[in-house]
């Protein structure tokens, strides 16, 4: 068994260390503070077919033990439908926040979706950044920290031209390709599963 001190760490990271964890041995005790993890890794187990346990290990501390079984990894079975395309997908962002409501939350919440993005089984086949989302890939961005792995693995990176003159960065893109309207729908078109992070 593995131990993984997980303390002051905010979701997504514990879920994020545990499979990582997971591929290597069968069954970890992961230490966590933050008061959802507990119940998101309970969720992870239940996807994964984990065996789940937890139990108080102090105030605001809580100690979750993860085991592989026979059916770990194995996910429930779907139903393919006439949008089915393998595991293949894109990601759209057209902010540099995500959501609505306070604007750094937002932005905190777009940093730990594109850093999620990184830690994913499959990663998507391209990322298309337009409106706001362009500012994403430019030079000073603190976002490239994470596209960077994700264009290393093979993940295409477009940014919309017009939008990127539109806020006078053209000439500061960091990562990807500058793209099109044009080539943009084309892209979105031809993909039936797009993720966006809303």
């Amino acid at each position: 068994m593995k131990e993984i001190d997980a303390l002051d760490k905010v979701c997504p990271a514990p879920i994020i260390m545990s499979k990582k964890a997971l591929k290597d041995v069968d069954e970890i005790e992961i230490l966590v503070n933050d008061d959802m993890a507990p119940e998101n890794l309970r969720k992870l187990a239940a996807q994964q077919n984990y065996e789940y346990g937890v139990k108080e290990n102090g105030e605001n501390e809580w100690k979750v033990r993860l085991k592989r079984t026979d059916k770990s990894g194995q996910p429930e079975p779907t139903k393919a439908g006439f949008n089915e395309q393998g595991e293949s997908y894109i990601v759209v962002i057209n902010t540099d926040v995500m959501g609505h409501g306070d604007e750094t939350l937002g932005r905190n919440l777009l940093h730990s979706f594109v850093y999620s993005l990184t830690e994913q089984d499959v990663l998507p086949d391209k990322i298309i950044c337009y409106n706001g989302g362009v500012k994403l890939v430019v030079e000073g961005s603190d976002f490239l920290t994470d596209l960077k792995p994700l264009a290393e693995a093979g993940v295409d990176i477009y940014a919309c031209g017009a939008c990127l003159d539109f806020f006078g960065l053209k000439d500061k893109v960091a990562i990807g390709s500058i793209s099109n309207m044009y080539e943009i729908v084309d892209m979105m078109r031809k993909q039936n599963r797009i993720v966006r992070p809303d």
